[in-house]
């Protein structure tokens, strides 16, 4: 009997493997990023009668329109690819103006991007990172040619001046993220209860040596809960990797039930469905900048600069705030990332760790985390 099963068995991992290589049939379009991206956040009125302006603002005069269509931008990001591609998909359809994306992590996008500058080949027009170290980096070289946008002054008068070599259209935030399949019922409430005994190996967190998101993380728990906190997570043997998506991607899988997470990553998880849910401590959220400036050949591009001043303006604002950014700008009012409200940029729960506060605290704070976690990598 067992000669006449095998070719059953052949038979069966071949119609399997065939079922695996075959095309599926299609039975509709997925949605395009410009759907998505309406399901974000609706449209907003568009008028280029006198230039550019979007939901009332101006955005592009009528001369430097015209200069920048049948131009392209040339994006180089650190950013998520997921949230960058919606991002370049509402600005080409609100201005007409397309974008071509290169997305690399933040110290992979710094080698490649002063590895072409040294060369004299950047090709980069506009470069977005996730570290203010980097962006520093990038200033002092003078990769990053200062820009300035119709809006800069707005930023002033709110207290929130750029900085004088780049500008962060919109912050980066981490909050406690659960597994909703497995903790419908009773989920954590705030902060301190991911170092509960009964997540004790179910919490998982991205190593601090990865970016300044982790950094900013590190400093805030440290300065509002202390070191004991942090202490707390390694003695529970939380889990350690070593990027955001592997995270999330855990945690959307079960393998860890709790977790500290950039919430624009969570929330794009959460569309896609997986079971993912968001608790926004009283305590507030950690808040790191996200650098974005203009390169020599984006200065000379006009395309490029109206790209830096739609990322200011209040619809490209609202658009990252909907994707689970903070927005830089706070005349703009609350913008709900899906079910959740996260704390404006002007509010006490915004917890930001400046470009002083990385100078100062950044390095003894990896150390620190290293020793507590005895982590080598």
């Amino acid at each position: 009997m067992v000669p006449l099963a095998i070719p059953h068995v052949v038979l069966a991992i071949g119609l399997l493997w065939t079922w695996l290589i075959m095309p599926l049939p299609v039975y509709g379009t997925l949605p395009s990023k410009t759907d998505q991206a309406g399901k974000l956040l609706p449209p907003v009125r568009v008028d280029t009668s006198d230039g550019l302006r979007i939901d009332g603002e101006l955005i592009a005069d009528r001369e430097l329109l015209k200069a920048a269509r049948g131009s392209r931008v040339v994006l180089y990001s650190a950013a998520g690819k997921e949230a960058e591609d919606l991002t370049v998909a509402r600005f080409t359809q609100e201005t007409g103006i397309p974008v071509e994306l290169t997305r690399l992590a933040n110290n992979k996008l710094a080698e490649r991007a002063l590895s072409e500058y040294g060369a004299g080949r950047l090709g980069a027009d506009v470069i977005r990172l996730t570290d203010p170290r980097t962006a520093r980096d990038f200033s002092d070289r003078r990769v990053f040619m200062p820009y300035r946008t119709p809006f800069h002054d707005v930023l002033n008068e709110q207290g929130s001046p750029p900085n004088e070599s780049w500008f962060s259209p919109y912050y980066f935030v981490k909050a406690v993220g659960y597994n909703s399949a497995i903790l419908d019922e009773s989920p954590p409430a705030g902060w301190q209860d991911i170092v509960s005994p009964r997540y004790e190996g179910k919490l998982g967190i991205v190593s601090v040596t990865t970016g300044g998101t982790l950094s900013s993380q590190l400093r805030f728990e440290l300065e509002t809960f202390g070191a004991d906190f942090v202490a707390a997570q390694a003695r529970q043997g939380a889990r350690v990797f070593d990027s955001t998506s592997t995270q999330v991607d855990a945690l959307a899988r079960g393998e860890i039930t709790v977790a500290t997470v950039s919430v624009n990553n969570a929330i794009g998880a959460e569309a896609a469905g997986a079971p993912i849910r968001l608790v926004i401590p009283k305590e507030g959220v950690s808040a790191t900048q996200g650098p974005l400036e203009l390169t020599g050949k984006g200065v000379a591009n006009p395309a490029a600069r109206v790209f830096a001043n739609w990322s200011l303006s209040k619809s490209g604002q609202r658009f990252v705030g909907a994707q689970g950014f903070v927005p830089v700008r706070t005349d703009i009012g609350v913008v709900r990332a899906g079910s959740y409200e996260l704390p404006m940029a002007n509010s006490p729960r915004f917890h930001l760790m400046s470009e002083d506060d990385f100078a100062r605290y950044a390095r003894e704070d990896e150390d620190l985390w290293r020793k507590l976690f005895d982590y080598v990598g």
